[in-house]
């Protein structure tokens, strides 16, 4: 197996657990709902879960013909459960929105400082961004209605970093690439000037 190959098999092993919690995190209070397996990522939320989709439905040709079937079939089940929480996870949803946004505000007040402004802190912490655009999109599909106010706040933040940007190479693993092109996730592609 090659590294990209690799990195898709556990983006999907990832997403194939979070939609098997997601009843009963969208069932809880929390944001972050805690995944205890070991090599997963520790958190379970539903920009994270929505990010993943996205990229491995783009990148499915990379899949053996099981993976695909197990995307499918991971697919399906989120689906199917959000017909039945369709209240329950727009304010979720909203509520990842507001705490993904405070996050991403808080990095970009700070990226100042010379430890934020680096380009491998940059490329660690552009997850943020991608999940935002994830519950963004998602949220502007029927029968879901996007806070006009949190999409005017993204605006507002991607011209403050814009104009602080320096173009670049893009910076997460190269497999990603091809679902995120540049002309619409230019904040992928350099990093904050320094």
């Amino acid at each position: 197996m090659s590294k990209a190959t690799d990195i898709l098999t556990l983006d999907l092993q990832i997403l194939e657990v979070m939609v098997a919690e997601m009843a009963a995190y969208l069932a809880s209070d929390a944001t972050f709902w805690p995944l205890n397996r070991e090599g997963l990522p520790p958190k379970l939320t539903i920009g994270g879960c929505l990010m993943r989709q996205y990229r491995l439905l783009i990148l499915q040709e990379h899949l053996s013909t099981p993976e695909r079937a197990r995307l499918k079939t991971a697919i399906d089940s989120f689906n199917n459960l959000l017909k039945e929480n369709v209240v329950s996870f727009e304010n979720r949803a909203h509520d990842e929105l507001h705490a993904r946004l405070r996050e991403w505000t808080s990095y970009l007040r700070n990226m100042s400082s010379q430890v934020a402004s680096g380009t491998e802190h940059y490329a660690n912490t552009v997850d943020t961004r991608l999940v935002i655009n994830a519950l963004m999109s998602k949220l502007q599909t029927p029968p879901y209605t996007l806070n006009a106010q949190l999409a005017e706040d993204v605006v507002r933040m991607d011209k403050y970093l814009k104009a602080q940007w320096q173009k670049g190479d893009f910076v997460l693993p190269e497999v990603w690439q091809a679902a995120y092109p540049a002309d619409k996730y230019w904040w992928l592609y350099g990093h904050p000037k320094g």
